[in-house]
């Protein structure tokens, strides 16, 4: 299966606005590749329930819903990352920026606004009460990809023998062309463990683009803390 790099993806931003097109719209672009890839392939996994595998089967299951939360993770950041290309963008091209360096950016930035529908600062803040909902709701999701993950690993080693005979059944059925029982994740062990490991790979990768923003949010709310402070 194709797995999406993210940093990769992050990176063409500069590539597209050096091309022509502008910072926010390079960050929209990537951002709606990123989300779109991410779901097509959660999508071709599919999402149906496992009723076979008693050792494995709330596992897999576990993960199925939190594919599915994540997927719903997705769509509200892909809302929020149109509604508010514009501060990203500003934010991905400060994204090396110490506090201070943030903060005269974002000070010489409004000091060039025309108007104040220009000025960044002022969209940051909304920006930042935005994307609240969607950062609490991708760290809750996080901690529990890492939860499965592990216990993914454990079960792959636990069911090692199991999944190496479904594996040779699922490829001497290719070889063949057909014939038999047809494979699928609630008759085949290999199938099901592959598909809720890819499943969790997806997520993870999900996670960590939303993350982006809310790793800057971080910076943002420190500096505002140390503002206040003063």
């Amino acid at each position: 299966m194709k797995k999406l790099i993210i940093p990769a993806l992050l990176a063409s931003m500069l590539t597209l606005a050096g091309c022509g097109a502008t910072t926010s719209d390079a960050a929209k672009l990537d951002r709606n590749l990123a989300i779109a890839e991410l779901t097509e392939q959660m999508d071709e996994l599919g999402y149906e329930r496992i009723t076979a595998f008693p050792g494995i089967q709330d596992f897999l299951n576990i993960v199925v819903d939190i594919t599915e939360r994540q997927k719903k993770v997705m769509g509200l950041y892909r809302t929020q990352a149109e509604n508010h290309a514009d501060v990203q963008a500003f934010l991905y091209a400060q994204r090396e920026a110490t506090p201070e360096q943030l903060k005269a950016a974002i000070m010489e930035f409004d000091l060039g606004a025309t108007t104040e529908a220009e000025k960044i600062g002022p969209k940051i803040d909304a920006y930042r009460g935005a994307i609240a909902e969607v950062s609490a709701a991708n760290q809750e999701l996080f901690e529990e990809i890492l939860i499965q993950s592990a216990q993914g690993t454990y079960l792959l080693t636990q069911y090692g023998t199991e999944i190496a005979k479904a594996t040779a059944i699922y490829q001497a059925q290719r070889l063949m062309l057909g014939g038999g029982e047809e494979q699928t994740v609630n008759n085949n062990i290999y199938l099901a463990m592959t598909r809720a490991m890819d499943q969790i790979d997806l997520a993870t990768q999900a996670s960590d683009l939303i993350s982006i923003d809310q790793d800057t949010m971080l910076a943002i709310d420190a500096l505002q803390a140390e503002l206040e402070a003063k």
